[in-house]
């Protein structure tokens, strides 16, 4: 997996004037848990911008009083209207430790039922799951180029490649499907009445027999 640098510093004072000049500087007020303690922290603004702008799930790489902390991004927070970060939260990893993320989902290759007019439909783009920080992946990804007409691929098929991961969805759940055109459905639907053997004629009724 990528990983992001951050360099952060101790908070010495956490109350909001302490806030306001930390975000006035070009700071990001954070927090990291889940370890041996929990830290108060700030990192420079424009570090976070890989870590942040990416579909991927990335490893934040925290370089804090002389340590190197692997963490994930779990929250994070906005102002409305400049859409400045205001504050960030993340889960120190630890190897024996299972962690809940959101993977995004690729499709990969072109699926075999395009060629007859079928459109490729993409149900879900994140899916959590939970692993040790050893299996977690920055995407995920499906072939799709075996999915035929109306075929629809599900969480379960997904899963048969990443067995260290526990989805979170239900098996069952699809996850792409390759839709039927229109005129092949208009076609197929035609095609059993055009097969269908015409109605043998009605038998002819016998004339009665003159009465002797």
């Amino acid at each position: 997996m990528e990983t992001t640098i951050l360099h952060g510093t101790p908070r010495t004072e956490l109350g909001k004037k302490a806030t306001r000049a930390l975000r006035k500087a070009g700071n990001v007020p954070c927090n990291l848990y889940g370890g041996d303690k929990n830290y108060n922290f700030y990192a420079p603004l424009h570090e976070f911008r890989k870590l942040i702008y990416t579909p991927e799930l990335r490893v934040a790489e925290i370089h804090l009083n002389g340590q190197v902390h692997r963490a994930i991004l779990k929250e994070t927070q906005f102002e409305p209207v400049k859409d400045t970060m205001l504050h960030a939260d993340f889960q120190e990893l630890r190897e024996d430790v299972k962690v809940k993320v959101s993977i995004p989902l690729r499709l990969k290759g072109t699926p075999k039922g395009a060629s007859a007019g079928g459109k490729l439909e993409q149900v879900v783009r994140r899916l959590q799951v939970v692993a040790l920080p050893k299996d977690l992946v920055s995407y995920l990804e499906f072939d799709v180029s075996g999915m035929d007409l109306g075929a629809i691929s599900r969480v379960r098929d997904l899963q048969a490649f990443y067995p260290n991961l526990t989805f979170l969805l239900s098996g069952a759940n699809p996850i792409a499907r390759v839709s039927v055109p229109r005129a092949a459905k208009e076609e197929a639907a035609a095609a059993p009445a055009a097969a269908a053997p015409a109605a043998p004629a009605p038998a002819a009724a016998k004339p009665e027999e003159k009465k002797k």
